[in-house]
């Protein structure tokens, strides 16, 4: 059996309101738009994740909540070391995954690349809302697609 991630960055997160901290930045109408616009497209592909590691940032979690109207409820672990989170902290969600489901990680950048590159050997751009959909096969990752807003048009 293959084990199925899903790495995702969160959506476009707005930078109008300078009192708020990184940390407490909502999504921007965008954002909002695009969320649930890449959970279309991964229930269309029939790729709904059963849990998901989600950083406690306002804009992750936002995105998660936009995606939901998608997929549903989903187990979720909100995790406090997500936010900004080294490649090592992503690989260590990466290896919780189960072989019998598929697993959403919701972070950011540049964590979301350089693990994709960890994995893979190969670098991908990983603009806001952008998702990879990797697939361990015989030990090796394989990106099998990566879902960008600007290219669903």
């Amino acid at each position: 059996m293959e084990r199925r991630i899903l790495l995702m960055r969160h959506a476009k997160s707005g930078w109008d309101d300078a009192t708020l901290h990184d940390h407490q930045r909502p999504l921007n109408p965008r954002g909002v738009k695009d969320a649930p616009r890449i959970a279309q497209v991964l229930h269309h592909l029939k790729w709904i994740p059963e849990r998901v590691f989600v950083s406690d940032s306002e804009r992750t979690l936002s995105t998660l909540e936009g995606m939901k109207v998608i997929f549903g409820d989903v187990t979720t672990h909100v995790m406090e070391s997500l936010y900004l989170a080294p490649v090592s902290t992503i690989l260590e969600c990466i290896e919780k995954a189960s072989q019998d489901e598929i697993t959403l990680i919701l972070s950011h950048n540049p964590g979301t690349e350089l693990v994709l590159y960890e994995l893979t050997g190969e670098f991908h751009e990983m603009p806001t809302a952008a998702c990879a959909i990797l697939v361990e096969q015989d030990g090796k990752w394989h990106c099998q697609r990566i879902l960008r807003p600007k290219e669903l048009d």
